[in-house]
């Protein structure tokens, strides 16, 4: 194992059991990649490494997710749960009360329902938008929503505690069916939003799924795949740098640690030989805590591409390493086409 500051080869080992032959190809493509560690250092930083509550309406904090560590059994505890059973969400745009025939319709007081923009609410008369607050960041049938992984307060920002699950992504496929709307232009090439893959578990991350999925699903879920602090896409130079990237400070902190959580042991190939249910491995948090499997387990695609002149085949970055790497850190970037698909690619997202 190398150390920060250093450029390594990963070794790689597949899985013997339950990869079909599309997937040996798809990972066979990760052998011999040398992973971008910049120079940074092993300190966590000075400053006071606790998630900030965040915010509801009404002013009242509201602590997202519970900081509790995991239980023995290696779980979540009920209300942390991120792949818990729930059912499909509503189709997007679907209202709850009042007329929603068109923007400018009559309605009734206090009705809601969810606009082009997000959450639209009666009000004398006339629709009007208004924003979700951070703990709810989607709107489904007229009510702010949280659709996703449990939230941590970063510094100025939001990130899934987790990365996105299987039942989680399910509910998107449930919304959205058909419909591909909620991408950029070059993702024009995408029509459809659908693993390529057979699914896993339920509690399992989300993977098989292209750049364009993932941008897709942060958007319905009212987030962003994350990006540039401050908001946008991140420039390929900065994805290592605490400063600039979302999620690297969420992992490595403001002192940009390559391991924030040195005793610690992430799932990469030493561990389950496999993707394991998110947040299981209950040590593995990155710098805030709360922020489960960043180091490990599914690779996470983030909003930064070097071109977007190619659309399908522009280069994007996924970071943090994944369970078939020997020992992965928040130090670990891969860049692969936009529309690449393999069985370690999965991700999170950003808000606020």
């Amino acid at each position: 194992m190398s150390g920060p500051g250093r450029r390594r080869s990963l070794a790689l080992a597949l899985p013997a059991l339950g990869l079909g032959l599309g997937m040996l190809v798809a990972c066979a493509k990760l052998v011999g990649i040398v992973d971008t560690d910049g120079t940074r250092s092993q300190d966590a930083g000075t400053s006071d490494g606790s998630p900030a509550p965040v915010t509801g309406e009404g002013g009242d904090d509201v602590a997202v997710p519970p900081s509790g560590e995991a239980g023995p059994d290696g779980t979540l505890p009920p209300d942390a749960n991120p792949g818990g059973d729930a059912g499909p969400a509503p189709a997007d745009g679907a209202a709850d009360t009042g007329n929603a025939s068109s923007p400018d319709a009559a309605c009734s007081p206090s009705a809601t329902r969810c606009g082009a923009t997000g959450r639209e609410v009666c009000t004398a008369g006339q629709w009007a938008s208004s924003a979700c607050p951070v703990t709810q960041p989607a709107c489904a049938a007229g009510q702010c929503a949280l659709q996703g992984p449990p939230l941590v307060q970063v510094s100025g920002f939001t990130i899934d505690g987790t990365e996105v699950t299987v039942a989680q992504y399910q509910q998107f496929l449930n919304a959205k069916g058909s419909d591909t709307s909620g991408q950029p232009s070059v993702c024009a090439w995408n029509k459809s939003y659908d693993s390529a893959a057979a699914l896993n578990p339920a509690t399992w991350p989300i993977t098989n799924i292209d750049w364009c999925d993932a941008f897709a699903y942060c958007a319905w879920a009212g987030e962003h795949l994350c990006g540039k602090i401050g908001g946008g896409p991140l420039a390929g130079a900065d994805v290592l740098v605490e400063t600039k990237s979302q999620w690297f400070l969420a992992c490595g902190g403001p002192g940009g640690s390559s391991h924030p959580n040195s005793s610690s042991k992430c799932n990469s190939s030493g561990g389950t030989g496999d993707l394991a249910p998110v947040g299981s491995t209950a040590g593995c948090q990155g710098f805030y805590p709360g922020i489960f499997d960043m180091e490990g387990n599914a690779a996470e695609w983030v909003d930064s591409c070097d071109s977007t002149d190619a659309g399908a085949t522009d280069t994007c970055h996924l970071l943090g390493g994944s369970y078939i790497d020997n020992q992965s850190y928040c130090t670990e970037s891969f860049d692969y086409p936009r529309n690449e698909t393999a069985y370690p690619f999965g991700f999170r997202c950003c808000g606020g």
